[in-house]
C-alpha cells in the first residue's frame, strides 16, 4: 500500500469518527432538550402546587379566624350563663 492510500484510509477513518461524534452530539442535544422540557413541566406543576397551597393557607387562616370568633362568643355566652346561674343561686 502506498503512502497516499494510507492517508486516504486515515482520512476516511477520521471522517467516520467525526461523523460519529457529530451524531452522538446531536443525540445528546436532543436528550438535553427533552430533559429541559420535562423540568419545565415539573416547574410548572410545582408552581401550581405552590399556588394551591397558598390558597389553602389563606382558607385555613380564615377558618382559624372564624374559630377564634366562635370561641370568643362561646366564652361570652358562658360568662352570661354563669352570671344568670349565680343570680338564681345555682352553685356547682
Amino acid at each position: 500500500m502506498s503512502e497516499r492510500d494510507d492517508e486516504a484510509v486515515d482520512l476516511r477513518f477520521l471522517g467516520r469518527r467525526v461523523q460519529g461524534l457529530t451524531d452522538r452530539m446531536a443525540d445528546m442535544e436532543g436528550r438535553f432538550s427533552a430533559l429541559e422540557s420535562r423540568f419545565s413541566g415539573l416547574e410548572t406543576r410545582f408552581s401550581g402546587l405552590e399556588a394551591r397551597f397558598g390558597a389553602m393557607e389563606t382558607r385555613l387562616g380564615g377558618i382559624d379566624r372564624r374559630l377564634d370568633l366562635i370561641e370568643e362568643r362561646n366564652s361570652r355566652m358562658l360568662a352570661i350563663l354563669v352570671r344568670l346561674a349565680e343570680r338564681q343561686g345555682v352553685h356547682e
